[in-house]
């Protein structure tokens, strides 16, 4: 590996040099202070949305210490090869195939949302190519609610309807409810719908390629054996921390860190705190248990973590009329209410159809659910949020009651 050594955040717009595996491209860019640097490199695995501009600030402060690469397979990035057949087992597998090809040391991978399943994937898989890994927004995609969204956003893609896909997935990411707390600002929300709002037909293809990749996946058959670091923002909803401790349980040798006032783009919101992680990590230092923005879990916590992401409880009117878009309507009592789902009961049929339902308050918008289960306790549901006015005016209603938390669903 020849890395260059002229780092400007300017250049991550450059065309980056590629490398061939049989039928599969690899784009990548590789900075070092020096052209033959034999240390092992830092590996940075960007989420769906990402480019390799995303992490300038990163880049810089991690050159102190180390080399760095940034990757993108096939469907990634700036790669727009797509590459229906190959699963995130085999992504994993390229990225291997990678460091063999370029001669790399084990690598110090940090894998970011959708990147951070690939990065434990190649973790697990071939661990004497990699020394320690550091995650962020974990996604395995076991939580049923998580998994029926991400179904649902394909449906919408193929129905045609990027704005309500849109505005569904900005909230997946930015938790609404916490603004005051991460101080993602009106400007950055609206820029980031924009960016999803004007996906292209080829973006939209890798989306739902990445997409269907997380859905067909079953799960860790094991898990890494390196040291190995998990940053979960306190309040994202999208990868929840206990998703992130329960991981680090199964890891052999791991620690957790809560991020303070972060949610799912915790390395963008906090960046200072999730910095001031990387760099002792990978030197090989552990965590502290404590540091400005953070916390680190204890091992007996991680198992146990509380699963109740947001408090659910009766509203003060809890009469509504649960709709179909094709016809039907059923008289039902909201339960149980929050942001992110609810609970009815009511005489209902058995064997709902799976989608397309209105949850017609008395004193809100119709709010566009989905069924998530229903049993003896009532019609367990997860709001889409596809629905901007809709979502603000539940917001609004939600925010301004504190009252105990309910189990969720």
């Amino acid at each position: 590996m020849r890395y260059r050594t002229d780092y400007c955040a300017s250049l991550l717009v450059d065309d980056p040099a590629t490398l061939d595996l049989g039928p599969w491209q690899l784009r990548y860019l590789a900075f070092s202070s020096r052209a033959d640097d034999r240390r092992s490199p830092v590996l940075l695995l960007g989420g769906a949305f990402q480019c390799f501009r995303s992490f300038a600030g990163e880049v810089q402060e991690l050159l102190a210490d180390h080399p760095v690469i940034l990757l993108d397979l096939p469907s990634q990035g700036c790669n727009l090869q797509l590459a229906p057949e190959l699963c995130l087992e085999d992504l994993a597998d390229l990225i291997a195939a990678f460091a063999e090809e370029l001669g790399l040391p084990p690598l110090l991978p940090i894998g970011l949302s959708y990147g951070s399943a690939l990065a434990a994937l190649f973790a697990s898989r071939h661990p004497r190519h990699c020394a320690r890994l550091l995650l962020a927004g974990i996604t395995a995609f076991g939580r049923p609610g998580a998994r029926r969204l991400l179904e649902e956003s394909l449906v919408l893609l193929d129905e045609g309807r990027l704005g309500e896909f849109a505005q569904g997935a900005l909230t997946g990411l930015i938790n609404p409810l916490r603004l005051d707390e991460t101080g993602v600002s009106p400007v950055f929300r609206k820029a980031l719908l924009r960016q999803l709002q004007r996906l292209g037909a080829d973006e939209i293809e890798r989306y739902r390629q990445n997409s269907r990749r997380l859905l067909a996946f079953s799960g860790f058959a094991r898990h890494p054996d390196c040291p190995t670091l998990v940053l979960a923002g306190e309040h994202d909803h999208f990868t929840q921390p206990w998703e992130h401790a329960q991981f680090a349980a199964a890891c052999a040798s791991a620690d957790c860190v809560l991020i303070h006032g972060a949610d799912h783009l915790a390395q963008f919101e906090r960046r200072a705190a999730c910095a001031a992680q990387y760099l002792p990590f990978l030197r090989g230092a552990e965590p502290p248990l404590a540091s400005p923005g953070s916390t680190r879990l204890a091992r007996s916590q991680l198992a146990h973590l509380e699963r109740r992401q947001e408090p659910r409880h009766p509203p003060r009117n809890r009469r509504a009329r649960l709709r179909h878009i094709e016809g039907g309507e059923w008289p039902v009592e909201i339960a149980e209410l929050g942001f992110f789902g609810c609970l009815l009961n009511g005489e209902l049929p058995v064997g709902l159809p799976s989608r397309n339902w209105l949850l017609v308050p008395d004193d809100l918008p119709p709010q566009p659910l989905l069924p998530l289960r229903q049993d003896a306790s009532g019609l367990a549901c997860v709001f889409t949020h596809i629905d901007a006015q809709a979502s603000a005016a539940l917001a609004e209603l939600v925010g301004a009651t504190e009252l105990p938390a309910a189990a969720c669903a």
